[in-house]
């Protein structure tokens, strides 16, 4: 089985961009499991409003929000990532020297643990100047390093602000509801759940009680639903069958905990229908005795919806932690709103198209999915730094502020042990496969200068451990160099 990134998300120190400013109202417990049941035949969200912005010249990006949205309300983050040490992202000079990576950069990727296939690009943040590439046109697996792509091509086009609406309409008869899927992977049953530390969206609970108080509290017999929004295979080409157990689950446009067994474990068994067990949940809250397959009428009249955290906080939470289920269920959401369907190729239409927009040469790119996790995805060192100098003068300038910290957040908490003068200097996102690993961000050096750097290996045999480590010390040693 290939994970493509081993961080616990409890460790992820960072604080996302919007969360509650206060503790929500008791929920009613969760209600015990029924015997059942047999199966039947059968946009918008609300506004928040999140700004983002870029610190001229030094590039050091931050994200504030202030809203009354419909299912909660935000305040300004605090600190992102934790101020002390004084060294950790501090600001950036437009006048600072540019490095002379030529004279330090051949030596470093020369290092013996990195013998395979090597794509490399370091470019100036400020002026866009490719500063060093070494086979950076060379198209290879990135692994996770593909969340980047979904995170910026899903706020160009949603914005940070878009919630993923789940809804319920009047169903065929008086005693049913129909429950129409929107693709939010992040529902609890009653608010406590796997994403609610950095994601907190809507609950079963929430939305049953909604229900019930346009129904006058009659409870429905039977609660169909409607998941014909994806209409694709529930295994993005490439990845193995076994990924479906705990590196993701099957997709669905309908999950509560992304279709986790266990919402306290990252890589927890899943289910392998998420979206019925997550029905069958919120019928159990509903009364309803029965759950079966369909399809809203057109026109039928909207009983209640809920909705997911703010896409900003999304992003965070899949690039902080790597959420490879999260990451899939954003970018076929992107998918859904520029290409009117929920399918891999229209994800991948829409990414391509994206990264084109922001100036990516997109030669040898092929994606199969959002999160990275199929070995057959193929990106460039050269269309990372790309995109990111793309996103920078963007509204996707908002990835940058999700983007872990090394040492201190996300999957980049443990690493850099041999690297230690990199922590707090590097924020990257990582990928791992087995025999892939990338690190792709942004840095800056001694001078002062800010870099946005994409490093992948594919094929290496020294070892995942020691291919990792090779990666740290070279975004350090360029930090470092004052060359």
């Amino acid at each position: 089985m290939s994970l493509s990134d081993n961080a616990d998300p409890k460790v992820a120190s960072s604080t996302p961009h919007a969360r509650p400013a206060a503790p929500a109202p008791a929920r009613p417990q969760k209600q015990g499991p029924r015997r059942r049941r047999r199966v039947l035949t059968g946009v918008l969200a609300a506004l928040a409003v999140l700004v983002t912005v870029a610190a001229a010249g030094g590039l050091v990006w931050q994200i504030s929000a202030v809203a009354a949205p419909r299912t909660g309300t935000l305040t300004a983050p605090e600190a992102y990532p934790p101020a002390a040490p004084a060294p950790v992202l501090a600001s950036s000079n437009a006048g600072a020297p540019v490095p002379d990576l030529q004279s330090v950069l051949p030596a470093l990727l020369a290092d013996a643990r990195l013998n395979g296939s090597l794509s490399a690009s370091f470019a100036d943040a400020l002026t866009g100047e490719v500063l060093f590439e070494q086979e950076g046109t060379t198209p290879l697996a990135p692994a996770s390093s593909m969340k980047v792509v979904t995170a910026v091509a899903a706020l160009e086009h949603l914005g940070a602000e878009y919630r993923i609406p789940t809804t319920v309409v009047e169903g065929p008869t008086e005693d049913s509801v129909v429950l129409v899927a929107g693709g939010d992977v992040t529902l609890t049953v009653d608010g406590e759940g796997y994403y609610t530390e950095y994601a907190d969206g809507a609950s079963l609970q929430e939305l049953a009680d909604l229900v019930l108080e346009a129904r006058g509290g009659t409870a429905p017999t039977t609660v169909y639903l409607d998941t014909s929004v994806f209409t694709d295979n529930p295994k993005a080409e490439g990845v193995p069958a076994t990924d479906l157990e705990t590196a993701t689950a099957p997709m669905a446009p309908f999950m509560v905990d992304g279709g986790r067994v266990d919402n306290t474990q990252k890589y927890a068994q899943h289910y392998p229908d998420p979206a019925q067990v997550a029905a069958e949940q919120f019928a159990d809250l509903l009364g309803a005795d029965t759950v079966a397959d369909g399809t809203a009428e057109a026109g039928a009249a909207e009983l209640a919806v809920v909705y997911s955290a703010p896409l900003a906080a999304l992003i965070d939470e899949l690039i902080l932690t790597s959420d490879n289920l999260l990451a899939d269920a954003v970018s076929l959401q992107t998918a859904l709103a520029v290409e009117g369907e929920m399918t891999w190729a229209a994800m991948s239409s829409v990414h391509l198209a994206t990264l084109e927009s922001l100036g990516v040469d997109n030669t040898g790119l092929v994606f199969y999915d959002g999160s990275g996790l199929s070995p057959t995805n193929r990106m460039t060192a050269n269309a990372f730094t790309q995109l990111l100098l793309g996103a920078a003068g963007s509204k996707s300038s908002a990835v940058f502020g999700s983007l872990p910290v090394a040492g201190y957040s996300g999957t980049l908490h443990d690493r850099f042990g041999t690297a230690e003068d990199g922590k707090g200097v590097v924020r990257a996102k990582t990928g791992t496969l087995t025999g892939v690993s990338s690190l792709t961000g942004t840095l800056t050096t001694v001078d002062g200068r800010q870099l946005i750097f994409s490093l992948i290996s594919n094929g290496a045999t020294s070892g995942e451990t020691a291919v990792e480590a090779a990666l740290d010390e070279i975004a350090t040693a360029v930090a470092l160099c004052g060359c």
